[in-house]
């Protein structure tokens, strides 16, 4: 968007077309919805930039994957809970792989996981 046409900072107009200005070249989203129906419906905006994980998947196979070190801290918990999925026969493969071996070279996260590979159990 034009930047002289901002709308009034601290606006959720100026919000917006902040985001809409970041997303040109950070990994991220805007939702909005302008329908707006009175006392049922309003108008809506979510959005942000630099997620932490990113989900991605096709068929029966799905991975998230660590894009930042906000990601490098979340990750384990989403680990632990594929795993419980796996314990539970909801998926039938879970690798995890580490920072090391997805070639980063930095000996200090070289402990760290960088991604989840799940494959989910066909249904019957």
């Amino acid at each position: 968007s034009d930047k002289a046409s901002k709308a009034v900072p601290g606006t959720s107009v100026h919000a917006v077309e902040n985001l809409i200005d970041l997303l040109d070249e950070h990994r991220g989203v805007l939702l909005t919805s302008s329908y707006e129906f009175p006392g049922r419906y309003a108008r809506w905006s979510l959005g942000f930039v630099d997620p932490p994980l990113e989900v991605s998947g096709t068929g029966q196979k799905c991975t998230i994957r660590a894009l930042n070190s906000r990601g490098t801290v979340l990750l384990p918990a989403v680990i632990g809970a594929m795993n419980k999925l796996y314990d539970e026969g909801v998926l039938e493969d879970v690798t995890v792989t580490d920072v090391e071996q997805s070639g980063s070279g930095d000996a200090s996260l070289e402990s760290l996981p960088s991604r989840v590979d799940v494959k989910v159990v066909p249904p019957p």
